[in-house]
């Protein structure tokens, strides 16, 4: 485990980056400023209160351990394909439809997100 340096400080700090890590890849999600500030605001909420309430006491180690290993890769996943997600707020956008994913495509999201979360476990 390459983080088993890392103390209860440490995994605040990586806590933190991985929720704003979150509420940048919803920001670029929402399709208007207004939507954009709720989606963040959201996310950076829901962050401080997960930490806050269950970053103390005994369980405070593990608790911020799973909250990266939930967060972290949804904000990877945001940049991996981001081509694919640009090409369909481009569509909604512009009033089309968007494009429904195809078994190949949703396998591939799937298998993707798995193998960032076995990285995360690793790590």
């Amino acid at each position: 485990m390459l983080t088993s340096h890392f103390t209860l400080t440490h995994w605040w700090i990586a806590a933190i980056v991985s929720g704003l890590a979150l509420a940048a890849a919803v920001w670029t999600l929402a399709p208007n400023i207004r939507a954009k500030l709720i989606a963040a605001t959201s996310i950076t909420i829901i962050t401080g209160l997960y930490t806050a309430l269950r970053g103390s006491g005994d369980g405070a180690l593990q608790a911020l351990q799973l909250f990266i290993l939930g967060v972290l890769p949804l904000a990877v996943l945001r940049v991996v394909f981001a081509q694919y997600v640009g090409r369909q707020l481009a569509l909604k956008r512009s009033g089309q439809p968007m494009e429904a994913m195809t078994g190949k495509q949703v396998a591939t999201f799937f298998a993707t997100w798995l193998a960032l979360v076995v990285c995360v476990v690793i790590l």
